[in-house]
């Protein structure tokens, strides 16, 4: 390696670490997670929330985490972790929809610091193209209340009708070993059950779960329902309930994959929407029973 090469390395890496240090002192567009705790098993965790029968947590990039406990008191497996993300959506006139997922890259804030000893999580979120949202996040005794208003709508002001999106995405609460013998899961899954309200009409529905459904047809949840609860065994003898207070805010049950029959056991998607239009609060209710 001769003297000029080495020093052109050199040189190049100063360059590049200058660039990158102001990036990083801009203040524009440099991606900023909230702070995040070092102890197990809630690193890069900023918030959690610890009771007998469940975990919750919030992550460095603002998703909502759910860990069910089994009468030994110990987290339910990886596969059955259940997941929340929240997103902003403006939606035209014409139905074009814009959305902007708060994820990794984006910019998360908040006054508080890292910890298990919150009853109250505030922080925002911004999103490409500058949209920004406050979310609250409050724990009780059976679970979480969750919120959020509009700050800034960013490039998706003109863009139409702005809305907050919470995604639960419930996974398969049972092993792959009853996918190929409906006996079987029929027997295993005989008390299981998802009951939710319509919106439209105030009418309950009841749903097996080892039946292949389509949760967005017209006899099932196409419109909207305002609560819904689920009773499987392979969730340690507990339940799981969403509800929407008030009357700003409805929940959408879907299929993992849009328009696809699938067995609810298999998983489903609660998805809670509220049009950011107006402040008063309207939250999104989950609970572990």
């Amino acid at each position: 390696m001769t003297l000029s090469y080495f020093f052109k390395i050199r040189y190049t890496a100063f360059v590049l670490a200058v660039l990158t240090f102001s990036l990083l002192t801009s203040g524009e567009g440099v991606a900023q997670r909230l702070p995040g705790m070092n102890e197990s098993p809630w690193f890069g965790f900023f918030s959690g929330y610890i009771k007998r029968d469940f975990d919750m947590g919030i992550d460095d990039t603002g998703k909502l985490w759910i860990y069910l406990k089994t009468n030994q008191k110990e987290r339910v497996g990886r596969s059955r972790w259940i997941k929340s993300s929240f997103a902003i959506r403006a939606e035209d006139e014409g139905g074009k929809r814009i959305v902007r997922n708060f994820k990794q890259g984006d910019v998360f804030e908040s006054s508080q610091k890292a910890g298990l000893d919150h009853e109250e999580v505030k922080y925002t979120a911004e999103t490409a193209g500058g949209a920004k949202v406050e979310m609250s996040v409050k724990y009780t005794r059976k679970g979480v209340i969750l919120d959020g208003k509009i700050l800034d709508g960013g490039e998706l002001s003109n863009k139409g009708k702005l809305t907050l999106v919470i995604s639960v995405v419930v996974p398969a609460m049972y092993g792959p070993v009853y996918n190929d013998d409906d006996d079987k899961a029929k027997e295993r899954m005989s008390d299981d059950e998802l009951v939710f309200k319509r919106a439209s009409d105030n009418k309950r529905v009841k749903l097996k779960t080892y039946i292949d459904v389509d949760l967005a047809s017209e006899k099932n949840a196409k419109d909207g329902i305002t609560e819904l609860k689920v009773e499987m065994v392979s969730m340690e003898e507990k339940t799981l309930e969403f509800s929407s207070e008030g009357d700003g805010g409805i929940i959408y049950l879907e299929n993992p994959k849009a328009g696809v029959k699938s067995k609810l056991w298999k998983g489903y998607n609660v998805i809670w929407e509220k049009e950011m239009s107006a402040d008063k609060e309207n939250p999104f209710v989950i609970e572990v029973g």
